[in-house]
């Protein structure tokens, strides 16, 4: 299936691992379970170009340390194992914990938020500014 799609989000939830590699608590194991998720998934998709973005926990079920630094920590593992991105979800779509960290995370980018290679961003146009659109709708709609 990664052969034929761009982006790939697997639910790499570790509340719900439970009975999986010897943890009592695998909900509150979350680096371990992301890592070994997203190295799998890493493995398996090897070659296809499929961008591996996953979601995340974002609710406090069977575990005891839902936190923003929780949060942190299931970004910061799947980033180091290729996430490249991430989702979160949460049934009662209360997303207060993901918010709280993420100032951490626009603070620290290389520990938590994708940044394309150097080529990559110097190849893609640079943003429109209000300046630049300004000046392009004038160019646009003016008259020799």
């Amino acid at each position: 299936m990664a052969k034929h799609c761009d982006v790939l989000s697997p639910m790499i939830y570790p509340s719900h691992f439970f009975g999986m590699d010897g943890y009592a608590a695998p909900g509150d194991a979350p680096e371990h379970f992301i890592s070994v998720s997203m190295d799998r998934f890493e493995k398996v998709t090897a070659g296809t170009g499929v961008v591996l973005r996953p979601w995340l926990q974002a609710f406090r079920w069977r575990t005891k340390t839902y936190s923003p630094e929780y949060i942190l920590k299931q970004v910061s593992t799947s980033k180091s194992h290729h996430g490249d991105g991430f989702l979160f979800w949460n049934a009662a779509n209360d997303y207060s914990k993901p918010f709280a960290a993420m100032p951490t995370m626009m603070a620290n980018p290389k520990t938590y938020l994708y940044t394309p290679p150097t080529a990559v961003a110097e190849s893609t146009p640079a943003a429109v500014t209000p300046e630049k659109a300004a000046s392009s709708q004038a160019a646009t709609h003016s008259r020799p």
